[in-house]
């Protein structure tokens, strides 16, 4: 049942979008490799990050360690969006960069496929809701932040980390703040790649 709701919820999500999109869109090779680059750094890249989350969450906690390093994991799909400028290149940065990271042994194994789907989908909706005009600082943060609310989700489903609601809306707006802050970060080292 809850299979069926999420795959209903992705397949609107997933046509609102390229409805949204609204013009026929054409990838270059260039803008392939670029997505691809994208997300092979950041799924390398994550791979020791879960040992910096797991140190902060020993110190910091649950809140603090989401504040600190969840937007880490967000940021492919603004950083594929700023690099190629063109509808789905955010879920498609975020989704690669979730799958190189399950393909390395990492704590979250398959899931951070799920994960990379789902964050890079939120994300998506940030630029999606401009029709794709603006990939800028506002709209990438936005992005970043986007990714928190499945992130958190999948979280509490898939790994059982649930708290009660007055602690939980802390970890989602760790999470969500952490985003904002890693998708902006994410736009300003995308305008030095890509001026």
């Amino acid at each position: 049942m809850i299979i069926e709701a999420i795959s209903a919820v992705i397949i609107v999500v997933i046509a609102l979008l390229l409805y949204l999109g609204g013009r026929r869109v054409r990838y270059t090779s260039v803008d392939y490799t670029v997505i691809g680059l994208v997300g092979v750094v950041f799924g390398v890249v994550f791979v020791p990050w879960w040992t910096v989350y797991y140190i902060v969450k020993a110190v910091a906690g649950p809140v603090g360690a989401r504040l600190a390093t969840y937007g880490l994991w967000f940021m492919a799909a603004p950083m594929a969006a700023v690099l190629v400028r063109k509808p789905m290149s955010a879920l498609l940065g975020e989704t690669v960069a979730g799958l190189i990271e399950s393909l390395i042994p990492t704590a979250g194994g398959f899931t951070n496929l799920i994960y990379g789907f789902a964050q890079g989908l939120a994300s998506e909706l940030a630029y999606a809701a401009g029709l794709y005009r603006s990939y800028g600082p506002v709209v990438s943060a936005l992005a970043g932040g986007l990714a928190a609310f499945p992130a958190v989700a999948l979280d509490a489903v898939l790994f059982g980390d649930i708290y009660p609601w007055d602690y939980m809306t802390w970890i989602i707006l760790g999470a969500f703040v952490s985003g904002l802050i890693y998708g902006l970060v994410a736009y300003l080292v995308g305008r030095v790649v890509r001026p």
